[in-house]
């Protein structure tokens, strides 16, 4: 009802004229001074900068444009650019208010920071945990968000546009002045005397009041409706095209098409995980079915019988174990999980919002929290449990700058699920360290062609001889590390362009 009624009272007639009308007069006023031109343009320019400096402080930009979809990337810029041009220009005829010396409402000022602030922390990649959202006390990467983030930038922009239409009706000198709210005191007591004339000047703060309540309530919304906001994932075996001979020497080193094989079998996770629902049978396979990649036989054995083979990870199987492992990090039973930084912020609760659980729909109540480090499918001994954190924690992902202790995205899940049952079979730390290193390879080929090339290049050594733990490191494998490897090779004028493959955090 409040909406309808600000909207009418925006769009309709406002003594004689109307809210556009006035909007307009009062920019052409304040726009008719140079300085204002100058004033905004500079404001603007610099909050873009501020928005790309909370970007990279969880991710970088080649994996924001290579991780989320087309019409995420261009409602994020279009929105911050929108917002920055909106800010600039409210905090100007803020100032310009001040300068005709008129009286002015302080809320004004409050709604464009109070903007700024809320877009800003609704600024970055929709799955990497943004980098204001926990100072402003919610624990939630953006995909805790229906719209990953870009309500908030949306919302913002409208209140920016509420807060230059009240700074208007000044500037415009077509609105007369509200009348001051008297304050009297009877009795030794402050007492606001509230009228008619004097309760419009008491709207703008109720607008923002009503802002940042919708931006706390938005983690809470039912999740029947999410934008998908990041690409399907492509596996390797399904790029195409030709490559230089020195490109596909790499590329088969990092992706080796008989695969990898890992000191550790799958045993009866599976059927455990279909029995607990973490995995929602019909669900999974659909999923399978929709990417033209269906279950083969010794993939659905794998997930309804259990199988006594050692897991090997191949370009072919590589979107299969991504899933499963998630489930399986997921469901088993950890103190990482429970302890850890996935609920250092928000607490158990507070978990739900990441990527790696309000992303998991493939089980069986619609609900991943229900499932959330549930069961011990697989045993851990302190000392297991120990070996598994400790070679997580050193483990990056190019996605992101968090570790897989941290594992806040669907491939972090998954990897610390394979660390888990590694070290429950007693694999050792550098055999650990080894997978890790092949795994994030199959799934992020872009980036490991990368560090793999910056090895080979810098120091002389293949990628089977890198240390995993080198590999996986943050200097090298996590947004940052990415970020430092591709701008060597550029500088040394050695970069090559692999083939194009990657994927996303969603099933």
């Amino acid at each position: 009802m409040f909406i309808l009624r600000l909207c009418y009272t925006f769009l309709m007639l406002n003594k004689n004229y109307s809210a556009f009308y006035i909007f307009q007069v009062g920019l052409k006023k304040t726009f008719s001074k140079v300085h204002y031109w100058v004033t905004t343009t500079a404001i603007a320019i610099n909050i873009l900068f501020f928005y790309y400096f909370l970007l990279v402080q969880n991710t970088t930009w080649d994996a924001f444009m290579q991780s989320n979809t087309r019409f995420y990337i261009f409602m994020q810029i279009s929105l911050s650019i929108l917002n920055a041009i909106f800010i600039g220009t409210a905090i100007s005829m803020f100032f310009n208010v001040l300068e005709v010396k008129k009286a002015t409402s302080k809320v004004s000022l409050l709604q464009t920071l109070g903007s700024l602030v809320f877009s800003a922390a609704a600024t970055g990649c929709s799955v990497c945990s943004a980098f204001l959202l926990p100072m402003l006390g919610i624990a939630a990467s953006l995909t805790a968000l229906p719209f990953g983030g870009l309500e908030i930038k949306f919302f913002s922009l409208l209140l920016l546009i509420y807060a230059v239409y009240e700074s208007s009706k000044i500037t415009s000198g077509l609105c007369p002045l509200p009348k001051t709210t008297v304050i009297s005191n009877k009795n030794g007591k402050l007492e606001l005397n509230f009228s008619k004339e004097t309760m419009p000047q008491f709207m703008p703060l109720l607008v923002l009041v009503l802002f940042v309540a919708f931006v706390y309530m938005l983690p809470k919304l039912p999740k029947t409706f999410r934008l998908q906001t990041q690409k399907n994932l492509i596996s390797a075996n399904q790029t195409g095209g030709k490559t230089a001979p020195e490109t596909a020497a790499v590329m088969k080193e990092i992706n080796p098409p008989e695969g990898y094989e890992l000191n550790a079998s799958f045993g009866d996770i599976g059927p455990q995980m279909l029995e607990l629902g973490v995995i929602d049978e019909k669900k999974f396979k659909d999923t399978y079915d929709q990417a033209q990649q269906p279950l083969n036989a010794e993939q659905l054995e794998i997930l309804t019988k259990g199988s006594d083979k050692k897991i090997k990870i191949t370009p072919e199987n590589s979107y299969f174990l991504l899933n499963f492992f998630w489930a399986f990090g997921l469901a088993n039973e950890s103190k990482i999980l429970t302890e850890g930084d996935m609920v250092k912020d928000g607490g158990i609760e507070g978990a739900g919002n990441f990527a790696s659980t309000g992303g998991w729909t493939l089980n069986k109540s619609g609900n991943a929290m229900d499932y959330y480090a549930k069961k011990a499918i697989v045993p851990l001994t302190a000392d297991q449990e120990k070996l598994a954190k400790e070679v997580a924690e050193n483990s990056f992902r190019p996605c992101c700058g968090n570790s897989t202790a941290f594992p806040d995205c669907n491939h972090g899940m998954a990897l610390l699920g394979v660390y888990e049952l590694m070290a429950a079979q007693g694999a050792t730390q550098s055999e650990m360290y080894e997978a890790g290193k092949y795994i994030s390879s199959y799934w992020f080929p872009t980036n490991a062609f990368d560090a793999a090339l910056y090895f080979q290049k810098k120091d002389g050594k293949e990628f089977k001889d890198v240390d995993g733990k080198t590999f996986l490191s943050n200097d090298v494998f996590s947004a940052f590390g990415a970020q430092n490897v591709k701008k060597w090779l550029v500088d040394n004028g050695i970069q090559e362009e692999p083939p194009a493959q990657g994927g996303g955090c969603g099933v």
